[in-house]
Protein backbone atom coordinates (compact mmCIF):
# COMPACT_ATOMS: atom_id res chain seq x y z
CA UNK A 1 0.00 0.00 0.00
CA UNK A 2 3.01 2.57 0.46
CA UNK A 3 3.89 2.04 -2.54
CA UNK A 4 0.35 3.21 -4.53
CA UNK A 5 0.87 6.37 -6.01
CA UNK A 6 -2.66 8.58 -5.63
CA UNK A 7 -4.24 7.27 -8.87
CA UNK A 8 -3.49 3.67 -8.35
CA UNK A 9 -7.30 2.83 -6.69
CA UNK A 10 -8.91 2.78 -9.73
CA UNK A 11 -6.73 0.08 -11.36
CA UNK A 12 -7.36 -1.73 -7.72
CA UNK A 13 -8.77 -5.44 -9.12
CA UNK A 14 -9.97 -6.55 -5.89
CA UNK A 15 -13.70 -7.45 -6.36
CA UNK A 16 -16.41 -6.77 -3.68
CA UNK A 17 -17.44 -9.10 -1.72
CA UNK A 18 -20.55 -10.80 -2.61
CA UNK A 19 -23.71 -10.26 -0.26
CA UNK A 20 -24.68 -13.65 1.71
CA UNK A 21 -27.42 -15.42 -0.07
CA UNK A 22 -30.92 -16.29 1.63
CA UNK A 23 -32.12 -19.52 1.88
CA UNK A 24 -35.68 -20.35 2.35
CA UNK A 25 -34.78 -23.64 4.09
CA UNK A 26 -33.15 -21.72 6.88
CA UNK A 27 -35.27 -18.71 7.59
CA UNK A 28 -38.96 -18.87 8.92
CA UNK A 29 -39.86 -14.80 7.20
CA UNK A 30 -38.88 -13.93 3.29
CA UNK A 31 -37.50 -10.67 4.10
CA UNK A 32 -35.28 -10.94 7.27
CA UNK A 33 -31.55 -10.87 7.11
CA UNK A 34 -30.88 -13.00 9.74
CA UNK A 35 -29.74 -16.68 8.72
CA UNK A 36 -30.20 -19.49 11.65
CA UNK A 37 -27.96 -22.59 11.86
CA UNK A 38 -28.83 -25.71 9.83
CA UNK A 39 -27.93 -29.07 11.06
CA UNK A 40 -25.41 -30.93 9.13
CA UNK A 41 -27.94 -34.08 9.24
CA UNK A 42 -30.17 -32.67 6.82
CA UNK A 43 -27.18 -33.27 4.16
CA UNK A 44 -26.24 -30.76 1.43
CA UNK A 45 -28.73 -28.42 -0.16
CA UNK A 46 -28.66 -27.01 -3.03
CA UNK A 47 -29.76 -23.40 -2.69
CA UNK A 48 -27.41 -21.54 -5.73
CA UNK A 49 -30.03 -22.29 -8.48
CA UNK A 50 -32.92 -20.72 -6.59
CA UNK A 51 -30.78 -18.20 -5.70
CA UNK A 52 -29.53 -16.38 -8.95
CA UNK A 53 -33.00 -16.52 -10.39
CA UNK A 54 -33.83 -14.46 -7.20
CA UNK A 55 -33.51 -10.85 -7.35
CA UNK A 56 -31.30 -9.80 -4.63
CA UNK A 57 -32.76 -7.27 -3.13
CA UNK A 58 -36.67 -6.97 -3.27
CA UNK A 59 -38.69 -4.36 -5.50
CA UNK A 60 -39.14 -1.18 -2.46
CA UNK A 61 -42.16 -0.60 -4.71
CA UNK A 62 -43.17 -3.69 -4.96
CA UNK A 63 -46.13 -4.77 -2.83
CA UNK A 64 -45.10 -6.86 0.18
CA UNK A 65 -46.31 -10.57 0.41
CA UNK A 66 -45.97 -11.20 4.51
CA UNK A 67 -46.81 -9.18 8.07
CA UNK A 68 -43.08 -7.09 8.29
CA UNK A 69 -43.90 -7.90 12.60
CA UNK A 70 -45.77 -11.52 11.90
CA UNK A 71 -43.30 -14.19 10.74
CA UNK A 72 -44.51 -16.43 7.84
CA UNK A 73 -46.23 -19.91 9.03
CA UNK A 74 -43.43 -22.55 8.72
CA UNK A 75 -44.07 -25.73 6.33
CA UNK A 76 -43.69 -28.02 9.64
CA UNK A 77 -44.97 -27.75 12.89
CA UNK A 78 -41.88 -28.49 14.39
CA UNK A 79 -38.30 -28.73 13.32
CA UNK A 80 -38.20 -32.11 13.77
CA UNK A 81 -35.55 -33.03 11.41
CA UNK A 82 -32.74 -30.61 12.74
CA UNK A 83 -30.68 -33.53 14.61
CA UNK A 84 -30.48 -37.58 13.67
CA UNK A 85 -31.93 -38.48 17.28
CA UNK A 86 -34.53 -35.73 16.88
CA UNK A 87 -35.50 -37.01 13.36
CA UNK A 88 -35.72 -40.74 14.67
CA UNK A 89 -37.82 -39.55 17.43
CA UNK A 90 -40.18 -38.03 15.38
CA UNK A 91 -40.32 -40.84 13.01
CA UNK A 92 -40.96 -43.11 16.18
CA UNK A 93 -43.89 -40.93 17.27
CA UNK A 94 -45.65 -40.18 13.89
CA UNK A 95 -44.55 -36.69 13.92
CA UNK A 96 -41.59 -36.59 11.42
CA UNK A 97 -44.53 -35.73 7.76
CA UNK A 98 -45.26 -32.52 5.82
CA UNK A 99 -48.62 -32.16 7.52
CA UNK A 100 -48.82 -30.33 10.88
CA UNK A 101 -50.57 -33.73 12.12
CA UNK A 102 -50.17 -36.99 11.41
CA UNK A 103 -53.93 -38.47 12.08
CA UNK A 104 -52.93 -42.04 10.33
CA UNK A 105 -51.83 -44.82 12.90
CA UNK A 106 -48.64 -46.73 11.86
CA UNK A 107 -48.34 -50.19 10.90
CA UNK A 108 -44.47 -50.29 12.66
CA UNK A 109 -43.82 -53.15 14.51
CA UNK A 110 -40.16 -52.81 15.56
CA UNK A 111 -39.61 -53.83 19.34
CA UNK A 112 -38.83 -50.09 19.71
CA UNK A 113 -42.52 -49.46 19.23
CA UNK A 114 -43.66 -52.03 21.02
CA UNK A 115 -41.44 -50.85 24.16
CA UNK A 116 -42.87 -46.97 23.66
CA UNK A 117 -46.17 -47.89 23.21
CA UNK A 118 -46.11 -49.88 26.25
CA UNK A 119 -44.51 -46.84 27.75
CA UNK A 120 -47.71 -44.38 26.56
CA UNK A 121 -49.77 -47.08 28.08
CA UNK A 122 -48.02 -47.09 31.40
CA UNK A 123 -47.94 -43.58 32.05
CA UNK A 124 -51.75 -43.44 30.77
CA UNK A 125 -52.58 -45.71 33.51
CA UNK A 126 -50.62 -43.33 36.06
CA UNK A 127 -52.91 -40.63 35.78
CA UNK A 128 -55.96 -42.69 35.83
CA UNK A 129 -57.48 -43.43 38.61
CA UNK A 130 -59.76 -46.42 39.27
CA UNK A 131 -62.98 -46.27 40.47
CA UNK A 132 -63.79 -45.74 43.55
CA UNK A 133 -66.48 -47.94 45.18
CA UNK A 134 -68.88 -46.45 47.79
CA UNK A 135 -68.65 -48.55 51.36
CA UNK A 136 -72.73 -48.65 51.22
CA UNK A 137 -72.38 -50.02 47.38
CA UNK A 138 -73.13 -54.23 47.16
CA UNK A 139 -70.15 -53.95 44.65
CA UNK A 140 -67.92 -53.73 47.99
CA UNK A 141 -70.27 -56.13 50.12
CA UNK A 142 -71.89 -58.72 47.66
CA UNK A 143 -69.42 -58.32 45.38
CA UNK A 144 -66.16 -59.59 47.44
CA UNK A 145 -67.96 -61.69 49.72
CA UNK A 146 -70.32 -64.05 46.95
CA UNK A 147 -71.53 -66.40 49.52
CA UNK A 148 -74.68 -66.45 51.88
CA UNK A 149 -74.46 -65.62 55.73
CA UNK A 150 -77.14 -67.84 56.79
CA UNK A 151 -79.40 -70.78 55.31
CA UNK A 152 -82.35 -72.10 56.96
CA UNK A 153 -84.51 -75.15 55.73
CA UNK A 154 -88.02 -74.88 55.20
CA UNK A 155 -89.50 -77.83 54.31
CA UNK A 156 -93.42 -77.76 53.05
CA UNK A 157 -93.25 -74.21 51.76
CA UNK A 158 -96.23 -73.64 48.75
CA UNK A 159 -94.68 -75.14 45.96
CA UNK A 160 -95.58 -72.07 43.90
CA UNK A 161 -92.93 -69.16 42.65
CA UNK A 162 -96.33 -66.90 42.80
CA UNK A 163 -96.64 -67.24 46.69
CA UNK A 164 -95.55 -65.46 49.33
CA UNK A 165 -93.87 -67.75 52.41
CA UNK A 166 -91.64 -65.75 53.63
CA UNK A 167 -91.31 -61.88 55.74
CA UNK A 168 -89.41 -60.78 57.76
CA UNK A 169 -89.86 -58.15 61.02
CA UNK A 170 -88.80 -54.85 62.43
CA UNK A 171 -88.12 -56.74 65.52
CA UNK A 172 -85.55 -59.33 63.17
CA UNK A 173 -87.91 -61.97 63.62
CA UNK A 174 -87.85 -64.58 60.35
CA UNK A 175 -91.09 -65.96 59.54
CA UNK A 176 -91.89 -69.03 56.88
CA UNK A 177 -95.29 -70.39 56.41
CA UNK A 178 -95.01 -74.19 55.71
CA UNK A 179 -98.40 -75.79 54.83
CA UNK A 180 -100.48 -75.24 57.48
CA UNK A 181 -97.69 -73.79 59.90
CA UNK A 182 -95.72 -70.72 60.24
CA UNK A 183 -92.49 -70.97 61.88
CA UNK A 184 -90.45 -67.81 63.09
CA UNK A 185 -86.88 -67.55 64.07
CA UNK A 186 -85.05 -64.78 66.45
CA UNK A 187 -82.28 -64.21 64.39
CA UNK A 188 -80.66 -61.86 67.59
CA UNK A 189 -81.25 -64.97 69.89
CA UNK A 190 -81.38 -67.81 67.01
CA UNK A 191 -84.62 -69.61 68.88
CA UNK A 192 -86.82 -71.32 66.70
CA UNK A 193 -90.81 -71.02 67.68
CA UNK A 194 -94.20 -71.81 66.13
CA UNK A 195 -96.31 -69.77 65.38
CA UNK A 196 -99.72 -70.96 64.50
CA UNK A 197 -101.42 -74.36 62.73
CA UNK A 198 -104.46 -74.48 60.79
CA UNK A 199 -106.43 -77.67 61.89
CA UNK A 200 -108.92 -77.82 59.44
CA UNK A 201 -108.69 -78.17 55.58
CA UNK A 202 -111.38 -76.51 54.73
CA UNK A 203 -108.95 -73.35 55.69
CA UNK A 204 -106.56 -74.39 53.10
CA UNK A 205 -102.58 -73.98 52.83
CA UNK A 206 -100.88 -70.67 54.16
CA UNK A 207 -100.03 -68.99 50.99
CA UNK A 208 -99.08 -65.43 51.69
CA UNK A 209 -97.45 -64.30 55.23
CA UNK A 210 -96.28 -60.59 55.77
CA UNK A 211 -95.09 -58.99 59.65
CA UNK A 212 -97.03 -55.44 59.95
CA UNK A 213 -94.36 -52.74 59.50
CA UNK A 214 -94.24 -52.24 63.41
CA UNK A 215 -94.27 -54.93 66.30
CA UNK A 216 -94.86 -58.88 65.53
CA UNK A 217 -98.27 -58.81 64.20
CA UNK A 218 -98.45 -60.73 61.22
CA UNK A 219 -101.21 -61.51 58.79
CA UNK A 220 -101.73 -64.72 56.59
CA UNK A 221 -103.66 -65.56 53.47
CA UNK A 222 -104.58 -69.19 52.55
CA UNK A 223 -105.73 -70.79 49.56
CA UNK A 224 -109.18 -71.15 50.36
CA UNK A 225 -109.79 -67.30 51.12
CA UNK A 226 -109.18 -67.01 55.27
CA UNK A 227 -107.53 -64.18 56.48
CA UNK A 228 -105.92 -64.13 59.91
CA UNK A 229 -103.74 -61.89 62.29
CA UNK A 230 -101.71 -63.12 64.54
CA UNK A 231 -99.75 -61.80 67.60
CA UNK A 232 -95.79 -63.11 67.00
CA UNK A 233 -95.18 -61.81 70.70
CA UNK A 234 -98.13 -63.68 72.84
CA UNK A 235 -98.50 -66.33 69.78
CA UNK A 236 -101.99 -66.10 69.85
CA UNK A 237 -104.78 -65.05 67.30
CA UNK A 238 -106.00 -61.30 66.86
CA UNK A 239 -108.72 -61.18 64.17
CA UNK A 240 -109.73 -63.93 61.66
CA UNK A 241 -111.98 -63.08 58.63
CA UNK A 242 -113.75 -65.64 56.51
CA UNK A 243 -114.64 -65.63 52.83
CA UNK A 244 -117.13 -66.86 51.40
CA UNK A 245 -116.52 -67.04 47.81
CA UNK A 246 -113.35 -69.44 48.52
CA UNK A 247 -111.20 -67.11 46.44
CA UNK A 248 -107.84 -68.00 46.97
CA UNK A 249 -105.44 -65.06 48.75
CA UNK A 250 -102.43 -63.75 46.33
CA UNK A 251 -101.16 -61.19 48.19
CA UNK A 252 -100.60 -59.16 51.01
CA UNK A 253 -99.76 -55.71 51.97
CA UNK A 254 -99.03 -53.74 55.48
CA UNK A 255 -100.36 -49.55 55.25
CA UNK A 256 -96.96 -48.28 57.12
CA UNK A 257 -97.76 -46.75 60.78
CA UNK A 258 -101.24 -48.44 60.34
CA UNK A 259 -103.18 -51.33 61.76
CA UNK A 260 -104.82 -51.64 57.93
CA UNK A 261 -103.36 -53.80 55.07
CA UNK A 262 -104.70 -54.47 52.07
CA UNK A 263 -105.84 -57.98 50.19
CA UNK A 264 -105.29 -59.62 46.95
CA UNK A 265 -107.29 -62.29 45.89
CA UNK A 266 -107.01 -64.89 42.74
CA UNK A 267 -110.67 -63.13 40.77
CA UNK A 268 -108.34 -59.15 41.06
CA UNK A 269 -110.67 -57.96 43.72
CA UNK A 270 -108.75 -56.37 46.19
CA UNK A 271 -110.03 -55.37 49.77
CA UNK A 272 -108.70 -53.17 53.33
CA UNK A 273 -108.54 -55.40 56.29
CA UNK A 274 -108.86 -53.15 59.93
CA UNK A 275 -107.56 -55.43 62.69
CA UNK A 276 -109.58 -53.46 64.86
CA UNK A 277 -112.95 -54.10 62.66
CA UNK A 278 -114.62 -57.74 62.16
CA UNK A 279 -115.25 -56.69 58.41
CA UNK A 280 -113.83 -55.41 55.10
CA UNK A 281 -113.41 -51.91 55.20
CA UNK A 282 -113.46 -51.29 52.14
CA UNK A 283 -113.57 -53.65 49.24
CA UNK A 284 -113.42 -53.29 45.09
CA UNK A 285 -112.49 -54.91 41.87
CA UNK A 286 -109.67 -53.62 40.61
CA UNK A 287 -107.93 -56.11 38.21
CA UNK A 288 -109.24 -58.81 35.74
CA UNK A 289 -106.57 -61.36 36.42
CA UNK A 290 -105.00 -62.73 39.54
CA UNK A 291 -103.39 -60.48 42.06
CA UNK A 292 -99.50 -60.81 42.13
CA UNK A 293 -98.34 -58.24 43.78
CA UNK A 294 -99.51 -55.09 45.42
CA UNK A 295 -97.32 -52.27 48.03
CA UNK A 296 -98.04 -49.08 49.78
CA UNK A 297 -95.86 -45.90 48.89
CA UNK A 298 -93.70 -45.30 51.84
CA UNK A 299 -95.17 -41.83 51.96
CA UNK A 300 -98.35 -43.23 52.14
CA UNK A 301 -99.92 -41.29 49.29
CA UNK A 302 -100.38 -44.30 46.55
CA UNK A 303 -100.82 -48.39 46.32
CA UNK A 304 -100.02 -50.29 43.79
CA UNK A 305 -100.78 -53.80 42.50
CA UNK A 306 -100.45 -56.01 39.72
CA UNK A 307 -101.49 -58.63 38.37
CA UNK A 308 -101.53 -61.45 35.68
CA UNK A 309 -102.04 -59.92 32.56
CA UNK A 310 -98.97 -57.37 32.82
CA UNK A 311 -101.57 -54.44 34.31
CA UNK A 312 -100.06 -52.13 36.69
CA UNK A 313 -102.06 -50.35 38.45
CA UNK A 314 -102.22 -47.14 40.86
CA UNK A 315 -104.98 -46.28 43.39
CA UNK A 316 -104.96 -43.07 45.66
CA UNK A 317 -104.50 -43.67 49.36
CA UNK A 318 -107.18 -41.29 50.22
CA UNK A 319 -109.81 -42.64 47.77
CA UNK A 320 -109.27 -46.36 46.83
CA UNK A 321 -111.57 -46.42 44.42
CA UNK A 322 -110.10 -44.06 42.22
CA UNK A 323 -106.65 -45.29 40.00
CA UNK A 324 -104.71 -42.46 39.15
CA UNK A 325 -102.28 -44.60 37.05
CA UNK A 326 -101.81 -47.78 34.96
CA UNK A 327 -98.82 -49.30 33.60
CA UNK A 328 -98.20 -52.09 31.45
CA UNK A 329 -95.90 -54.92 30.99
CA UNK A 330 -95.93 -57.89 28.39
CA UNK A 331 -95.67 -60.05 31.31
CA UNK A 332 -97.39 -61.43 34.40
CA UNK A 333 -95.99 -59.21 36.89
CA UNK A 334 -94.98 -60.21 40.86
CA UNK A 335 -92.11 -57.79 41.38
CA UNK A 336 -92.78 -54.35 42.93
CA UNK A 337 -91.26 -51.66 44.89
CA UNK A 338 -91.11 -48.19 46.29
CA UNK A 339 -88.31 -46.56 46.89
CA UNK A 340 -87.75 -45.40 50.16
CA UNK A 341 -85.61 -42.48 49.43
CA UNK A 342 -87.65 -41.06 46.58
CA UNK A 343 -90.76 -41.71 47.40
CA UNK A 344 -92.35 -41.12 43.51
CA UNK A 345 -89.99 -43.33 42.14
CA UNK A 346 -91.57 -46.71 41.55
CA UNK A 347 -89.64 -50.06 40.67
CA UNK A 348 -92.01 -53.20 38.39
CA UNK A 349 -90.19 -56.09 36.85
CA UNK A 350 -91.97 -58.60 34.67
CA UNK A 351 -91.61 -62.41 33.79
CA UNK A 352 -91.24 -64.43 30.10
CA UNK A 353 -91.68 -63.03 27.86
CA UNK A 354 -90.73 -59.55 29.06
CA UNK A 355 -88.18 -59.62 30.81
CA UNK A 356 -87.72 -56.13 31.78
CA UNK A 357 -87.27 -53.77 34.79
CA UNK A 358 -89.49 -50.80 34.75
CA UNK A 359 -89.04 -47.78 36.81
CA UNK A 360 -91.42 -44.90 37.10
CA UNK A 361 -92.36 -41.62 38.32
CA UNK A 362 -95.80 -40.75 39.72
CA UNK A 363 -94.66 -37.08 39.32
CA UNK A 364 -95.24 -37.93 35.65
CA UNK A 365 -99.07 -39.25 36.59
CA UNK A 366 -100.52 -35.54 36.42
CA UNK A 367 -99.86 -35.22 32.45
CA UNK A 368 -101.54 -38.75 31.52
CA UNK A 369 -102.62 -42.00 33.28
CA UNK A 370 -100.23 -43.97 31.64
CA UNK A 371 -96.96 -42.84 32.02
CA UNK A 372 -93.69 -43.84 30.59
CA UNK A 373 -91.00 -45.56 32.71
CA UNK A 374 -88.13 -42.96 33.59
CA UNK A 375 -85.68 -45.99 33.48
CA UNK A 376 -85.97 -49.80 32.15
CA UNK A 377 -83.53 -52.61 32.16
CA UNK A 378 -83.26 -55.58 30.11
CA UNK A 379 -82.21 -58.71 31.62
CA UNK A 380 -83.91 -61.10 29.65
CA UNK A 381 -84.81 -63.38 32.53
CA UNK A 382 -87.48 -63.63 34.49
CA UNK A 383 -88.01 -61.17 37.77
CA UNK A 384 -89.38 -62.24 40.90
CA UNK A 385 -89.06 -59.39 43.40
CA UNK A 386 -87.34 -56.27 43.75
CA UNK A 387 -85.86 -53.96 46.68
CA UNK A 388 -84.58 -51.22 46.80
CA UNK A 389 -81.33 -50.09 48.93
CA UNK A 390 -82.30 -47.42 51.74
CA UNK A 391 -78.32 -46.58 51.94
CA UNK A 392 -77.54 -46.52 48.30
CA UNK A 393 -78.87 -46.02 45.31
CA UNK A 394 -79.37 -49.44 44.11
CA UNK A 395 -82.16 -51.21 43.09
CA UNK A 396 -82.04 -55.33 43.97
CA UNK A 397 -83.92 -58.15 41.78
CA UNK A 398 -84.32 -62.09 41.83
CA UNK A 399 -85.02 -63.84 39.15
CA UNK A 400 -85.54 -67.29 37.86
CA UNK A 401 -84.45 -68.50 34.07
CA UNK A 402 -83.34 -66.40 31.43
CA UNK A 403 -83.24 -66.51 27.92
CA UNK A 404 -81.73 -65.41 24.59
CA UNK A 405 -82.70 -62.10 23.11
CA UNK A 406 -84.61 -62.10 20.24
CA UNK A 407 -87.75 -60.29 17.96
CA UNK A 408 -90.18 -62.89 18.58
CA UNK A 409 -89.77 -65.72 21.40
CA UNK A 410 -91.56 -68.54 21.32
CA UNK A 411 -94.75 -70.02 23.62
CA UNK A 412 -92.77 -72.32 25.38
CA UNK A 413 -89.76 -70.67 26.97
CA UNK A 414 -86.28 -72.08 26.16
CA UNK A 415 -83.83 -71.42 29.12
CA UNK A 416 -80.33 -70.32 28.14
CA UNK A 417 -77.08 -69.63 30.35
CA UNK A 418 -77.10 -66.17 32.34
CA UNK A 419 -75.47 -64.39 34.69
CA UNK A 420 -79.18 -63.70 35.53
CA UNK A 421 -79.95 -67.37 35.72
CA UNK A 422 -81.46 -67.77 39.51
CA UNK A 423 -79.64 -65.17 40.82
CA UNK A 424 -79.83 -61.88 43.14
CA UNK A 425 -78.16 -58.92 40.84
CA UNK A 426 -78.04 -55.36 42.20
CA UNK A 427 -78.37 -52.53 39.69
CA UNK A 428 -76.95 -49.11 39.77
CA UNK A 429 -79.83 -46.08 39.78
CA UNK A 430 -79.88 -44.10 37.08
CA UNK A 431 -77.37 -45.89 34.96
CA UNK A 432 -78.83 -48.85 35.41
CA UNK A 433 -75.79 -50.68 35.10
CA UNK A 434 -75.07 -53.82 37.01
CA UNK A 435 -72.82 -53.69 39.01
CA UNK A 436 -73.15 -57.62 40.85
CA UNK A 437 -74.87 -61.03 39.82
CA UNK A 438 -74.89 -63.76 42.46
CA UNK A 439 -76.41 -67.40 41.78
CA UNK A 440 -78.14 -67.55 44.90
CA UNK A 441 -80.18 -70.70 44.42
CA UNK A 442 -80.09 -74.06 41.76
CA UNK A 443 -83.90 -73.07 41.34
CA UNK A 444 -86.02 -69.63 41.00
CA UNK A 445 -85.85 -67.05 43.65
CA UNK A 446 -89.40 -66.90 44.33
CA UNK A 447 -89.39 -64.18 46.96
CA UNK A 448 -86.64 -61.39 48.93
CA UNK A 449 -87.24 -60.04 51.89
CA UNK A 450 -85.14 -56.66 52.75
CA UNK A 451 -83.63 -56.62 56.91
CA UNK A 452 -84.57 -54.10 59.33
CA UNK A 453 -80.57 -52.37 59.06
CA UNK A 454 -81.95 -52.27 55.30
CA UNK A 455 -78.48 -53.88 54.60
CA UNK A 456 -79.08 -57.62 54.88
CA UNK A 457 -81.78 -59.90 52.08
CA UNK A 458 -83.60 -63.22 52.45
CA UNK A 459 -84.31 -65.01 49.23
CA UNK A 460 -86.18 -68.37 49.25
CA UNK A 461 -85.99 -70.76 46.91
CA UNK A 462 -89.12 -73.11 46.61
CA UNK A 463 -87.35 -75.99 44.84
CA UNK A 464 -84.37 -76.28 47.44
CA UNK A 465 -86.89 -75.38 50.04
CA UNK A 466 -84.39 -73.40 51.57
CA UNK A 467 -83.61 -70.17 52.53
CA UNK A 468 -80.49 -67.96 52.53
CA UNK A 469 -79.31 -64.56 53.93
CA UNK A 470 -77.10 -62.49 52.58
CA UNK A 471 -75.05 -59.29 52.75
CA UNK A 472 -75.91 -56.81 49.93
CA UNK A 473 -75.05 -53.44 51.26
CA UNK A 474 -73.39 -51.40 54.14
CA UNK A 475 -74.95 -48.82 56.37
CA UNK A 476 -73.79 -45.37 56.01
CA UNK A 477 -71.38 -44.31 59.13
CA UNK A 478 -73.23 -42.06 61.57
CA UNK A 479 -71.33 -39.02 62.08
CA UNK A 480 -72.15 -37.50 65.31
CA UNK A 481 -72.95 -33.23 65.76
CA UNK A 482 -69.49 -32.03 67.32
CA UNK A 483 -70.11 -29.62 70.34
CA UNK A 484 -69.96 -26.26 69.21
CA UNK A 485 -68.40 -23.21 71.79
CA UNK A 486 -72.36 -21.46 71.43
CA UNK A 487 -74.09 -24.82 73.24
CA UNK A 488 -72.84 -23.70 76.18
CA UNK A 489 -74.03 -20.42 76.18
CA UNK A 490 -77.30 -21.43 74.70
CA UNK A 491 -80.85 -19.53 76.10
CA UNK A 492 -83.02 -23.17 76.91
Amino acid sequence: MANLTPGSFRDCKLETPLRKRRSRVSITNEFSVKRQRVSEAIGSIDVSTDAEQRQEYADINAEPRADRFIATRPETLFPMNTTPRTNRMAKIFGLADDRFLQFTDTTNTSSDCKMFTSLRRSASQLFHSPPTVHQTSAAAHLGKRRQFILALDGPGIPQDPWAYPLSWSSTNVIAVACGHDVYYQDLDTRQIAHLCNLPRPSLGRIRALMFAPRGLYAALGTTTGCVQVWDAASQSRVRSWPNTDWMSVSALAWRPCSRVFAVGRADGRLALLDVRAPDEVHKFRGHKGEIYGTQWSHDERFMVSSDAHGTVHLWDARNMSTRVGKMKHESSVKAVAWCPWKPDLLATGGTYPDGRIHIWSTSSLSNTLSPAPVETIATHSSVYSLQWSPHARELLSTHGFAWHARERLPDVPEPAASPYTNSITVHAFPTGRRLVSVAAHTGTVSQSCLGPDGTMVFTICYREEAMKMWKVWGRREEVGKKESAFDKFSIR
